[in-house]
């Protein structure tokens, strides 16, 4: 066999090694980031940035207090972003809609994309005008009901309206126990937890 005859044997087998390459990158990336993203759909995703303004019980978590929101490039924006490399490199590879390089070059600028995508919109809920964080401080002063019976050694709850929206607050009081249907004025947040007084005593202070 000739020399050129010998190259152009091995040229076959280099394009195919160079193939399953890319291939076992891109589900390597896709099955990392889907496994995780899956973790963290079962496992609840620690709500990053989830808690706002009328989305559960309460606004913000305990211990939430962000100053800025978590940066671009998160765990999570990143996760992200590997997803979306994996399967956009698989779904070009596999249906051969575009030439090696520029699969790769398209699941790159996808995944980048999505990464910066994410990790814009998460640092948007995680700040605390955002998240609801700010708007749980304009709870002071104003005028709620209880919910679940509260007193000083035990929490309850409180309804009150925050920028035209109900709102249900963790609560806790200095006074005497307050019970259910008892209309309360906040004087106090601390943390994810306002400080209620009876109405009456309310306006005296």
């Amino acid at each position: 066999m000739s020399p050129a005859e010998g190259a152009s044997a091995a040229r076959p087998v280099r394009v195919y090694s160079r193939s399953a390459r890319m291939w076992l990158l891109y589900l390597l990336a896709l099955i990392l980031g889907g496994g995780i993203l899956l973790v963290q759909l079962v496992g609840g995703g620690h709500h990053d940035g989830a808690d706002h303004l009328g989305g559960g019980d309460h606004l913000g978590g305990p211990d939430h207090h962000p100053v800025g929101g978590p940066g671009v490039l998160s765990t999570r924006s990143v996760t992200y972003g590997l997803f979306a490399f994996g399967f956009t490199g698989t779904l070009l590879h596999a249906l051969r809609l575009t030439s090696p390089i520029a699969a790769l070059a398209l699941a790159a600028v996808s995944g980048v994309a999505v990464t910066l995508s994410v990790g814009t919109a998460l640092r948007a809920l995680g700040d605390p005008a955002a998240s609801g964080e700010a708007a749980l401080l304009e709870a002071r002063g104003r005028p709620g009901r209880v919910l679940v019976r509260l007193s000083r050694e035990q929490r309850g709850k409180v309804r009150v309206q925050i920028k035209g929206q109900t709102v249900d607050l963790l609560a806790t009081t200095a006074g005497d126990e307050l019970a259910a249907g008892a209309e309360v004025r906040v004087v106090d947040v601390r943390g994810d937890v306002a400080v209620v007084v009876a109405e009456g005593e309310g306006r005296k202070t």
